[in-house]
């Protein structure tokens, strides 16, 4: 890991967007419900900072030929312009293409290029100011970092342990313990109706399905509440996440505000789950 990487904030309040926040949500009401008012920032917002770059080895070490780099910024990026990332050799010619993991729980973007560099050359990195925060507030500076390769070949990486949605909304799941509550998403009683009729006590089928169909979910955007394989298009993950960041959601962000936030961990694995197929 690199040395020259800092710590992440964590996924409380930023202070970055503090005067963002207190203005849009604040005033917010309602479990789930969508509101007529659509929460954008304001003009006078602070700028999403850059903090740091982790590579495979470390900054002053040569890096495998098929490296994989991780950026850390102060918000969440908007997927985008998360692929506006250039990396070329020798800061020459045409951006080499790269797969591209948005980490929207750590506000990390991770790069691995689709094809090995070039041993034992120099490359470049150049993080621009078209990248934005999903609040819309740009980079505050452009970066470029420098590095270069040797011979070595990174080792493909341990299989993840794969997640169902019963893991995320079945009896060990924090979903289920936060939000799969009567009066919220949840019909615990004859006649009752989920908020939204998005029904979070059973994980079922018939759950999944309306997961990964279900568009327009109050979201400016009309975003399926999954996208299978893309948690930085999927609506669920983003009302998660709007406890500690803007995230472009409407109405309150979830859980509701009488519960505690979901932990970094549970959230880790609602965007691990998503990015698997969300099966």
């Amino acid at each position: 890991m690199g040395s020259h990487s800092q710590p992440l904030p964590t996924p409380r309040l930023p202070r970055i967007l503090s005067v963002v926040l207190s203005v849009t949500i604040g005033s917010l009401a309602g479990c789930s419900f969508p509101t007529t008012n659509e929460p954008f920032p304001s003009t006078s917002a602070p700028s999403l900072s850059f903090l740091g770059i982790t590579l495979s080895s470390p900054i002053e070490s040569l890096q495998p030929v098929n490296p994989v780099i991780t950026l850390s910024f102060s918000d969440i990026i908007d997927p985008d312009t998360g692929s506006l990332v250039a990396i070329r050799l020798g800061g020459r010619g045409s951006p080499i293409e790269n797969l591209i993991e948005h980490n929207q729980v750590e506000r990390k973007l991770i790069l691995r290029p689709k094809a090995s560099l070039a041993p034992e050359s120099e490359y470049q990195i150049d993080i621009g100011t078209s990248i934005k925060s999903l609040a819309g507030v740009a980079l505050d500076r452009t970066s470029r970092i420098t590095f270069r390769t040797g011979r070595d070949v990174l080792p493909n990486p341990a299989p993840e342990v794969a997640l169902t949605l019963a893991d995320i909304v079945g009896a060990k799941g924090q979903l289920k313990t936060y939000c799969a509550a009567s009066g919220c998403h949840a019909a615990a009683a004859a006649g009752e109706v989920a908020a939204r009729n998005l029904d979070l006590s059973v994980a079922s089928p018939a759950l999944r399905s309306y997961l990964v169909s279900a568009g327009a979910y109050g979201s400016p955007e009309s975003l399926r509440l999954v996208q299978p394989g893309q948690p930085e298009r999927s609506y669920l993950l983003r009302k998660i996440l709007a406890t500690g960041s803007f995230t472009r959601i409407m109405g309150d962000p979830m859980p509701a505000e009488d519960n505690p936030p979901l932990g970094i961990d549970a959230m880790l694995a609602i965007q691990r789950w998503i990015r698997q197929g969300a099966n």
